[in-house]
Formats: structure tokens, sequence, C-alpha cells
């Protein structure tokens, strides 16, 4: 039964922990403890994960039906590390639950002794070993007990359904020494064991990582977060990610409602001390080369763009094969990846190496509910952690689906991959491919395990590898587990814990490397699909063929084929080169389009998108841009820089305000979704807006940043009606839905709006006695507001009355 229970209404708390625990657990506590081992004996017989055999079809088909939700935000710490009232608010029941309430000592120890007494085979059980004799991970160790030993407990929460979870705080990568973060979730009616939530041994190698690895779950629709130590991390957040994540939402003590959770077990690997992985030292070899982007396109010939529609980039409607993948890919387009959450463009670099993670978390999802959390993890990623893209090249479900990851992974050419953020320091020179589950206790299904061998066995043969389960020299770029600079020895496919302080990927996850390697071997061994033999779809007398064929002497770059020509959307086809793809259509003819643009095309859905059919190769523009122009929209982009595309009301604005000569330059960012059916593109030096009451504006400095005072497009001011336009005296002004924006060149933006903005436009605005205003409106004790002016100050007054001095 719910117990609603507004945390808003409940006392404050006094101290983060209780006195007397020094000492020694309660009877209760230990009771606790032993009915959650009896909890976690029922989950390891019942093997925790369902059978891989599921119907592929159950679940909530890949959250297709599921509207765009917020992102809720848990603040549990603030800016300063002092516990805020959610994070508090479970501390009273943890303290009545080890015998810090009333009650009887007898009785509580009695319950105790009858609980262990019916327990006695559960320490045989916590003692064996995991599959291949891996070892068994901690179970409530007798220093750890996220409830009893809680120096920050939440209640248990009601929430909205959630996918993807994570934690994530202020200052360094690492957590104060001593602390532990914990967490358990329900879903269908069930609470899960404790997770414990390791501080992320992942990320870009350019920047730190304040989070933890992210926690994926069936569709989750309760919390209770834990954590444990003396040193409390400032600015600590929980984020819970839905199905479709848009906007972010943070929740107040007044926003949530409690419920009820028995004791659970805690799952928790052993110590990484414990059982480290691979144990090498770093050795002298030849360093790897330095990654580099694969060659791209030529300019090619011009062609006028057509008319770009608004619509959302759409999913792709079957999964992939390209370059001779072993199994079916789902790419991003196919999963649903926001190309608006994406900031970090592909770059590839030469690997000959596989890192093998799992995501932890809870295993009960069903298949229809994989791409949910791909998406959550996208998002988790890119926004939250701040990657600018999902970390991993590949993931891979229990049921055998391997998702596309990483922008690029798809299209990499062969010896190469798209850098991702798997495994800080090996970034470069290695693909991530991420079991989905937690595998700390129990085993990756064989579909998954088949899937993951021969991804890996795919990868390292077309990187010309042929001893995949031999050893080779990994290059390190950034100080992790090991010092940046050195070249350790690692397997041709390794585990995460390899060359990372963490535990991932689970222990029996890391037990099935050798299962995995086997696979791969076995795949290495076997004919390599995608060559240029490949079958085509349609005849060779078809006019799209005809014209790819036609087109190639113009296209050297390309490189050999390595497909047919295959049948695609709109009567059109296309065929895979070594460096890119060639496509046709009969409204646009043959072109070719190869990295940066693929990927950052890709994102949008390739041809069956928003995009469209390419209608120009790679164009040479102004200042050493280049472009491609699409039937949906145009790719610009500078060497060695993002590629951004612009389409519909922004570009016919930016056209007609000089295209790459205007004052706004290129394009920096896609197309973002906004407030009030808005969007909103970055441009090198301003801001482009769009709404249905507005159109299309552009606002660009010394506006910019005095608008984003009052919070830009979803502030007080609102959208921009207009752009910046001339006025008397050499006066600048900028409309906006709430207001208008003066300043004259060189001076201060000052917005001018309500009754005081009434005032002064019936005094002859520009022309008034008082001039152009140079503050903004101030509130005064007595509630009347006041705007100061060149030569004088409007005052606004709660009656209504309005003085000019």
């Amino acid at each position: 039964m719910n117990v609603p229970r507004a945390l808003g209404r409940i006392a404050p708390r006094g101290g983060h922990r209780f006195s007397g625990h020094a000492g020694g657990l309660s009877a209760r506590a230990h009771a606790c403890r032993s009915a959650g081992l009896i909890a976690l004996t029922s989950l390891l017989l019942s093997s925790l994960v369902p059978a891989a055999g599921a119907a592929p079809g159950a679940g909530d088909a890949g959250g297709q039906g599921e509207a765009p939700a917020p992102v809720q935000i848990l603040d549990l710490t603030t800016a300063s590390g002092q516990a805020t009232e959610v994070a508090q608010s479970g501390l009273d029941d943890a303290r009545a639950s080890t015998g810090q309430g009333s009650g009887s000592a007898d009785a509580t120890s009695a319950s105790a002794a009858a609980v262990l007494g019916a327990t006695a085979t559960v320490p045989a059980l916590a003692q064996t070993t995991g599959a291949a004799g891996a070892p068994v991970p901690s179970i409530l160790p007798a220093a750890t007990d996220p409830q009893a030993d809680a120096a920050l407990l939440t209640d248990p929460l009601e929430v909205d359904r959630f996918f993807v979870a994570g934690f994530t705080w202020t200052g360094g990568a690492d957590l104060p020494d001593g602390v532990r973060i914990y967490l358990r979730v329900r879903e269908n009616g069930s609470w899960s064991p404790w997770y414990l939530s390791e501080a992320a041994d992942s990320g870009r190698d350019d920047r730190a990582t304040p989070g933890t690895g992210e926690f994926v779950t069936g569709g989750a629709d309760a919390i209770q977060a834990s954590v444990v130590g003396s040193s409390l991390p400032a600015g600590l957040k929980l984020a819970l990610v839905p199905s479709r994540p848009q906007g972010e939402e943070v929740l107040g003590a007044d926003d949530l409602t409690t419920t009820q959770a028995a004791p659970t077990p805690v799952i928790e690997d052993a110590s990484a001390t414990e059982n480290q992985g691979t144990q090498v030292d770093p050795v002298a070899m030849t360093l790897p080369a330095s990654p580099a982007s694969v060659t791209r396109p030529a300019a090619a010939s011009f062609a006028a763009p057509a008319a770009a529609p608004a619509a959302v980039p759409v999913v792709a409607p079957a999964a992939t094969t390209a370059n001779g993948l072993p199994v079916a890919v789902t790419t991003r387009a196919e999963w649903g990846a926001n190309a608006s959450y994406m900031s970090w463009d592909p770059e590839y670099a030469r690997a000959g190496h596989v890192v093998v993670h799992h995501t932890a978390g809870t295993n009960s999802y069903s298949a229809g509910q994989s791409a949910s959390i791909v998406r959550g993890i996208y998002y988790y990623h890119a926004v939250v952690l701040d990657w600018g893209d999902i970390g991993y090249n590949f993931l891979v479900d229990k049921f055998g689906t391997v998702f596309e990851g990483r922008s690029g992974s798809v299209a990499a050419p062969a010896g190469r991959m798209s850098i991702g953020a798997h495994a800080r320091g090996v970034n470069t020179g290695t693909m991530g491919i991420s079991m989905m589950g937690d595998y700390s206790t129990v085993s990756p299904s064989d579909a998954q395990l088949s899937s993951v061998g021969k991804m890996a066995g795919w990868f390292l043969k077309r990187a010309g590898i042929s001893d995949v389960t031999g050893w080779a020299g990994l290059h390190v770029w950034t100080t992790e587990r090991y010092q940046a600079g050195s070249t350790i020895s690692m397997p041709r496919i390794l585990g995460h814990r390899d060359v990372g302080y963490t535990t991932c990927p689970g222990n029996v996850g890391y037990s099935k490397l050798g299962a995995i390697r086997a696979i791969a071997k076995a795949q290495g061994s076997s004919p390599q699909g995608g060559s240029s033999s490949a079958s085509s779809t349609v005849p060779q007398d078809h006019p799209g063929a005809v014209a790819l064929r036609g087109a190639l002497g113009a296209n050297g770059w390309i490189g050999a084929a390595t497909s047919g020509v295959q049948a695609s959307a709109k009567g059109g086809v296309f065929q895979r080169f070594e460096h890119g793809v060639g496509y046709w259509s009969p409204a646009t003819g043959a072109q070719f389009v190869g990295e940066p643009v693929l990927s950052a095309w890709g994102a949008y859905g390739y041809q069956t998108g928003s995009m469209g059919y390419p209608r120009s190769g790679g164009v040479a523009g102004v200042g050493g841009s280049r472009h491609q122009i699409f039937e949906g929209g145009i790719a610009y982009w500078r060497p060695g820089g993002r590629v951004s595309f612009i389409r519909g009301p922004i570009l016919t604005g930016w056209g007609a305000a000089g295209w790459e000569r205007s004052w706004l330059g290129l394009p920096t960012s896609n197309e973002t979704a906004s407030t009030k059916g808005g969007v909103f593109q970055r441009f090198e030096h301003g801001v482009g807006y769009w709404s249905p009451a507005t159109g299309a504006q552009f606002v660009g400095e010394p506006v910019l940043s005095a608008w984003g005072a009052y919070g830009y497009q979803t502030g007080s001011m609102g959208y921009p009606r207009s752009g910046g336009v001339a006025g008397v005296g050499g006066s600048r002004h900028q409309i906006f839905e709430g207001g208008i924006a003066y300043w004259r060149p060189g001076g201060r933006v000052s917005f001018i709006h309500g009754s005081i903005l009434n005032a002064w436009a019936a005094s002859g605005w520009e022309h008034s006695k008082v001039g152009l205003p140079t503050g903004r409106a101030v509130r005064q004790a007595d509630g009347t507001m006041t705007q100061t002016f060149e030569k004088g100050s409007i005052s606004a007054a709660p009656n209504g009355k309005v003085t000019i001095r």
C-alpha cells in the first residue's frame, strides 16, 4: 500500500548520523542484513535475469508510444555540500530500524536470532564462485549497509517512469575518500537490491567527469538513494531519464511522494583492489599513429537548395549491415538519437583493441524497452555528463540486439573507429562495446555473448588483426590507471577493469571474456561480408547503378566499392565505398557523401530522414568553409570543425542576411527544439530563433547577453520579434515579445517593458524628454518600479500611477 506524504511537510532533520552506532550494529540491523540475504538468495536462485529467449516483441515497443517527458532531477546536497531536505528524509526511518526508536531490545534480538537461524545455508551460498571460477561479489559487507550506515538517505520516493539514472556532483571526478553511493529502484511493484553506483572511470580524455556510470532499469517508478561516508560531495544530484527525454525538471520536497519499501540486499562487486583484472606493466613499444579523420569529399558542382521542411528527424525503417557487419545493427536513426543533444562530432583513429563493458543497473528490461534505455544512456552521457554524445561505440542487449552508439561507429573505415568516451585514457585506439545490464552476479545471455564476440571479431578482422586472442601494445593518452604516454601490453579483447579503476564489466561478465574471444576468433576466420562483390538488389542497368558508376571518375576519393547497389527510398539507390557512400535518386542524381558529413547526416536518418538525399557533393565555400546540399537543408563546416545542418525558416533568414558572408558567420550547432513550439540554432556570432508567432529572427551581441539575464526565449522577454534596427540619433533597438532592447553603439543594452514602456512610448519614444533607457527596472521598497533614462527616470507605482521625472 502506498503512503502519500509530501516531503515538504516533514520536520527538518537535525543531523545526518545517529549516535551510538560506532559500537556495533543493533540486533535489528543484523535482522535487516539477514532479511537482505534471504532476498538475495531468492534472486540468485531465480537467476535474476529473464531468459534471453523471451519474446522479442515484449515491452513498450521501444518507447514509440511514449510522449516526450522531462528528465527528473533530485538535488541531494547544496553547492557547499550540505544535505537537502530530500536527502535526509529517510534517516529517521533508518534510525528506527536499527533500534534507535522505541521498542524492546529483547524482542528485536529474538527476531534477529530467528531470522539468522532460518538462513544457515546463506553463508555457504555467498562463498560460491561464479561461472568459470569468477569471484562472487561482496554481499552486504560488514562495514557497508546503505540504510544503517547512511549519511544521506532519501525516503522511498515515487517518481515518473524512467529508464536510466545517474549521480553527478561538482568538483573533481573522484568522490571524497570513503564515500559510496547506492541506489535501488522499484520495477513492476518490486524493489530491486541496492546497487553501488561507481564514479565513472570513463569519459572523454579532454575533460573530467564528476559523475557515476549509467544505471539502467526496465522502466522504474520509484527510487531510494543512499550516501555512505563522512565527507559529502558538493552539488550532488540524481538524474532520472525517461524514454524520450525533453528538458529537465528539478523535483523539490513538495513535488515528491513517499512509498513503502521492504529491506532488500546489497549487490556490489568486490573491491577493485581485490579483483582488478589483467595486471600489466607499461613497456616500451612503438607508439601508434596519431588519430586522423578519414579523407573528406572533394569539391563538386553546386546546386541550389530546395526549400527545407520543418519536420523533425525520423526513424529509419530497418537495421543496417553496412561495412560487412556480422549481425544487423540498429542505427542511431532507428533507435531515435536526438541530433540536438549531440555536440561532439566523430573523429576517427587507428584502433586495434576492443574494450568490453556492462552498463550496471537491473536486468529486468524487455526487448521492447532496449531502445528506450539506449536513448536514456545517450542523454545521460551527452547532456548530463556533458560528453556531447554516447560514450560506447556499440551496445548489446540481453537478447543479442546490437545498437550503434557513438556517432560514426557503423561508418568507420576499416582499421579505424570513432573515438568514444568508454574507457578514459584508452578511448583512442579502441572500440568500446557495452553489455546492457549488470553482470556482477549473473551471466550475460548466450545471445548477448554471441553478438559481442561477433562484433569484436568483425572489427579486429577489418583492422587486419588475425590473432584476436593475442596481446598487443595499447597507447595511454590520459593518465587514469596507467601513466599518460606509456604503452601497455593488453589482450586484443579486454575488460574495462583492465585499464581502469572499476569493476566493469562485473565479475561474471569479466569471466566470460574467454568465451567472447573464442566467438571473435571464429568470426574472424569466417568470410567477411561487405566486399565489393556483395550482391546488388537492383540490376546493373538500373539508372542509379549506371549513374553511380559514371560518377566514380570524378570522385576518386571515395575508394573501392564495399557493397553492391542497394534499393532505397523514393526510387533511389545507394552503394557503400571505402571512404563514404554513393547515393542516387531521380530528383537528385548521383552524389557522394563522406566524413565528417556522413555521420552528422546519419543523426537525421540518412536519406530516409528529414534531410533526404544529397543534392551536391562537398563544395568549397567562403573563407575556407565547406558545405553540402541536401533535399531538406545544407550541411556546413570548417576543416577540422563540427558539421551543422541548417534548414527551414532559419536557413531562409540566414540566406537573406548574406549566407556565409552574413554578420552571423556559419552555423555551429544543429537546430534545437525550445518552448512555445519554437527552435533555435547557434552561429559563430549569434543565435537564430524561430517560433510560430515571431518567425525567424537573429540575436547577436551586445543584446544576446543582456537578453540572457532575463532567461532568453524562456524568460519574461520571450522570443525576438525583429532583428536589430537603427533608430533615432544613432540608437539601435530590437523588439521582443515581452519588451524592447535599446542601446547606443558601444553602450549598455537596457530592456524596457510593461507600463514603463507604455508611458515612455506615449511621451515620444526616443524623442521623449528623458531619452533612452540606461538601466533595468528596479523594484523599490514600496513596490514601485523605477527605471533610469539618459535624462531622467520613469516610475510605475503599485496603484498604476506612472511618473516621468
